[in-house]
């Protein structure tokens, strides 16, 4: 299978799945629904950054299937101009739901103190730690419903986007099968030991 339909598989995978965060910050809560687009893997995994090649005016939603589907190659991105832009989001696309699934540091974003690294606009951001790797995914509320979504995906080592950020305490976190409705519990403040 080409590594580009490899991740949009993966992408389609997380769209069967709702995530139910809630947060806790000076004994005030906040929930968190996270769920999944086929309109958000186009600039979830990069691929506005790629113009010469994808056109950016096609719905992104039928971007992403074209990339399922093997229409859209990982060697056709590879022709870009633009392509080491995409950095490591590429490489490690895949291990997106892992990263949700863990139950590592959620910080509130501030928009003004995170420009002073990234032009990245988002409401909460998720710093994951595997060994030497530093993962931040980034969400934001749909403008239609009261969801969130995924919106950016970085592999850092040399640049904390959580300095100067609000740290949250993770209170519950849940993932729910949207078709069967069966419900993993993944995190439970009131339980845990």
């Amino acid at each position: 299978m080409d590594r580009l339909q490899e991740r949009a598989v993966a992408f389609r995978h997380l769209m069967d799945y709702r995530y139910k965060i809630i947060l806790g910050r000076k004994g005030k809560a906040t929930e968190l629904s996270i769920n999944f687009e086929a309109s958000d893997f186009f600039h979830l995994i990069g691929l506005h950054k790629l113009p010469d090649i994808i056109n950016g005016r096609l719905p992104s939603a039928k971007i992403f299937y074209d990339c399922l589907k093997g229409n859209i190659t990982y060697d056709r991105l590879t022709q870009s101009a633009s392509f080491n832009k995409l950095g490591d989001r590429f490489t490690y696309f895949d291990r997106l739901e892992e990263i949700l699934d863990s139950n590592d540091m959620i910080f509130k974003c501030n928009t003004a103190t995170l420009k002073g690294f990234s032009r990245i606009i988002a409401d909460y951001e998720l710093k994951n730690i595997y060994g030497p790797l530093i993962f931040y995914l980034f969400i934001e509320k749909r403008s239609y419903s009261q969801d969130q979504y995924c919106k950016s995906f970085i592999q850092n080592d040399t640049v904390d986007y959580t300095y100067g950020q609000t740290k949250m305490t993770l209170l519950y976190k849940e993932k729910t099968h949207i078709k069967t409705g069966e419900i993993q519990v993944q995190y439970d403040r009131s339980t845990a030991k």
